[in-house]
């Protein structure tokens, strides 16, 4: 997975040195002894990733049931902000209202269907909808029809917006899909909210996205994620000199995952006293926000990667990538620093990661196996495949 090459400074906040310290010390060890952290190895259906009813199992369980990550706290920065966003079952209208509250709705008018806003990121006092002008507040409440006497069974103001429950916490948000779920669903995410609330993510300033449409399962995006055993081929003229091979950290919480991927200026830290280490100039620190969120912390800069599936194509997903930095940009020497680490990860992710998946998923179309293996070498992945398991059996 791309893990950009150019730092310009450290991250303005860093992980709890106390938290840190037994991670550092375990990768250390591992790496003098010439080991790779293991746990045990899982075989998974390859079915779980061509079926059409394991889809289906997965939507109902997972994606229809289970917070999701829309959004960090950043994306809506000021009062009066709007943010739109796809998933695999419904498009969504997030909005921040003059209180300060984060709402989120189906982004569907109440008069014909149509996507009220279809811009992505804007500041509003209304929601006007582009077909025939009906308008809603920042709370979703209709606040104008024009013509209203021609609709005798609405009012105004009335009932607008579908809202969906919603959930603000740790920089992040993150929305439940399901239309009868109403109060806000706590994503449970264990010691993962002291690494958020220490990095200061909601400090960050949102800077650029991508769009993929990909002929995957939605879980191989993750899946490139969650191991480096691949760093040393498939990426051996990127990214992965910079990074030890085949080894990793990794710890489950809840459904979730955290993932250190420790860089090679890991072992100047042996001569540094403990007190002092830091994880993030040294490692890629990923998390899986489960179900579908892949959250990177990177020396100087934040990635998010949204994954949904298609929802009647389990050979098809889409996946968002958002990009956040600590400063935007203000000299041509700050706009060319992230413009190249920019194109590093959307080649490197294009060309190698993406360009393997979609011929991996040929491959598991085939029928040739009926299973996948993951390895003992690849702990972070089976924590990944075992929380869906867990999810999807209930």
């Amino acid at each position: 997975m791309p893990f950009h090459v150019v730092a310009r400074t450290n991250i303005k906040n860093s992980m709890k040195n106390a938290t840190a310290q037994p991670i550092i010390r375990n990768l250390l060890s591992h790496i003098k002894n010439k080991k790779s952290w293991t746990t045990e190895a899982m075989l998974v259906p390859t079915r779980n990733y061509t079926s059409r009813d394991h889809l289906r199992r997965e939507q109902e369980s997972v994606f229809a049931l289970m917070p999701q990550l829309v959004a960090l706290s950043s994306d809506l920065p000021e009062l009066g902000s709007t943010l739109t966003r796809d998933t695999a079952s419904l498009p969504l209208l997030l909005t921040r209202d003059h209180a300060g509250q984060v709402h989120a709705f189906a982004n569907v008018c109440a008069h014909r269907g149509a996507q009220v806003i279809s811009n992505g990121r804007d500041c509003a006092r209304r929601l006007i909808c582009p077909y025939h002008a009906w308008s809603y507040d920042l709370q979703g409440t209709l606040v104008s029809a024009p013509d209203q006497k021609a609709f005798p069974d609405i009012t105004v103001p009335g009932p607008g917006l579908r809202e969906l429950a919603v959930y603000e916490g740790h920089g992040t948000i993150w929305v439940t899909l399901d239309l009868d779920t109403i109060e806000p669903v706590d994503p449970q995410l264990g010691a993962i909210t002291e690494d958020l609330d220490s990095f200061g993510i909601k400090d960050y300033n949102y800077w650029r996205s991508h769009h993929f449409d990909l002929d995957m399962n939605w879980k191989l995006v993750i899946d490139t994620f969650l191991e480096p055993y691949h760093f040393a081929s498939l990426h051996r003229n990127t990214v992965g000199p910079l990074f030890v091979a085949n080894l990793c950290h990794a710890e489950r919480f809840g459904h979730h995952v955290r993932e250190v991927l420790p860089r090679q200026t890991l072992v100047d830290l042996v001569d540094a006293p403990p007190n002092a280490w830091a994880l993030e100039p040294h490692s890629a620190l990923v998390y899986v926000l489960f179900p579908n969120t892949v959250f990177v912390m990177q020396i100087d800069h934040i990635e998010t990667w949204r994954v949904s599936p298609d929802p009647h194509d389990p050979h098809k997903s889409k996946c968002d990538l958002d990009f956040y930095i600590p400063k935007l940009p203000e000299t041509s020497s700050e706009s060319s620093h992230w413009e190249r680490n920019w194109q590093l990860t959307i080649d490197t992710v294009i060309d190698e990661d993406f360009a393997t998946m979609t011929r991996v998923q040929r491959g598991l179309s085939s029928n040739v196996a009926s299973v996948i293996r993951i390895g003992s070498n690849e702990p972070a992945l089976g924590m990944f495949h075992a929380s869906l398991h867990e999810a999807i059996e209930g």
